[in-house]
């Protein structure tokens, strides 16, 4: 039987809620020596990724990524807005996508924001065909 990454994670955060802080050490041993005897290493960085947003979940945040179309800071109001519309604690990723334009595009969880010049010259578009 093939375990997923997200049952990886599941089993580590489980572990890791039952040790004690200073046998962490013990157990990430322990865990990727399992990893091993299944020859499942490779799938480190998608067990590394399930395993962040349990214990995000956990501590009630939730993960935002935030695209933009130029390398600049976010504004700190975009942010406040976004955790009062979520209504938990946000961790913001960034991340730049020249396409956009200008704008910002914000995905939380299932739902998307789109607010990028390129999508709103897309719907003028094809507004002016129909």
């Amino acid at each position: 039987m093939k375990i997923t990454s997200q049952q990886y994670a599941q089993a580590l955060m489980d572990a890791v809620n039952e040790t004690n802080p200073k046998d962490y050490d013990k157990v990430l041993d322990n865990f990727v020596k399992i990893l091993s005897q299944n020859n499942d290493l490779a799938k480190y960085e998608e067990i590394e990724a399930a395993f962040r947003k349990l214990k995000l979940s956990a501590e009630g945040i939730k993960e935002a990524e935030i695209t933009i179309a130029k390398d600049i800071e976010i504004n700190h109001a975009i942010i406040k807005e976004l955790n009062q519309a979520v209504g938990n604690k946000l961790e913001i990723k960034k991340k730049v996508d020249e396409s956009l334009i200008g704008g910002v595009v914000v995905r939380v969880d299932d739902t998307l924001i789109d607010a990028s010049v390129k999508t709103q010259l897309s719907n003028l578009n094809n507004s002016l065909k129909s």
